[in-house]
């Protein structure tokens, strides 16, 4: 029976950008970075020849990891990943002051949505404060702050 979430996955087109950013994001490096090309993992992905260049992270304060994943062969192509389009992920991180990660994140080459955090004030989500951004790679990176904990 399924127990619960090991990893988020992402597929990147530049794994040292990626590793680069969520680095400094994160505070730490990845404990594992390395190239797949064991006969297995073409039948895992359903591509001959696969060789994949892999970044594997702790997501701080969560036990569920990051996976950047560089496709070497076969190569892919860019689609849009507007948040709009379906198919499309997004990662949300906690955060204990949002104001800060903001301009923390912006710093570190995020593109913020919105100016800055945003107070929600009505649904379930009341008392939540929240900013979308956008990635180097343009993976959407939502950080939710509990702005009065004690209710959740």
């Amino acid at each position: 029976m399924l127990k619960g979430t090991h990893h988020v996955g992402f597929t990147v087109p530049d794994l040292e950008r990626s590793v680069e950013f969520y680095s400094a994001v994160f505070g730490s490096e990845p404990f594992v970075k390395r190239v797949f090309d064991s006969p297995y993992t073409s039948i895992q992905v359903g591509y001959p020849n696969t060789r994949l260049y892999v970044a594997l992270y702790h997501i701080p304060g969560s036990t569920v990891l990051l996976e950047l994943i560089e496709y070497l062969n076969p190569t892919g192509e860019m689609v849009d990943l507007a948040t709009k389009n379906p198919g499309t992920a997004h990662l949300c991180l906690s955060s204990t002051n949002l104001a800060e990660d903001f301009d923390r994140l912006v710093s570190l080459g995020a593109k913020p949505v919105s100016d800055g955090p945003v107070e929600i004030t009505s649904g379930p989500n009341k008392g939540k404060c929240v900013a979308y951004f956008r990635d180097p790679d343009g993976i959407t990176l939502e950080v939710l702050e509990m702005l009065n904990p004690a209710a959740d």
